[in-house]
């Protein structure tokens, strides 16, 4: 599971950043996501290999980086207690 979350007053709500991010990842990336206030539970269907956790974290970090979502950052912690990639 990859957390984003809203970093300061500039990122729009989590119900318009939600469809902002699920639209701009790649088709083949099969996610769902829970919506809070600031944070967005975005839960990507992998196929267990760390090259495809690694490319999952890949496809987040390049569509928060479009301008639409700034404000928006990956949280960094991970609710299986491992660290995320930022």
């Amino acid at each position: 599971m990859l957390v984003t979350v809203r970093r300061n007053g500039r990122g729009a709500a989590a119900a318009t950043t939600v469809v902002r991010l699920l639209g701009l990842l790649p088709a083949d990336r099969v996610c769902t996501a829970e919506l809070a206030q600031d944070a967005i539970r975005l839960r990507v269907e992998l196929d267990g290999t760390d090259a495809d956790r690694a490319a999952a974290h890949g496809a987040v970090r390049r569509v928060l980086a479009d301008r639409a979502l700034d404000g928006w950052a990956l949280d960094g912690r991970a609710e299986n207690g491992r660290a995320e990639e930022h």
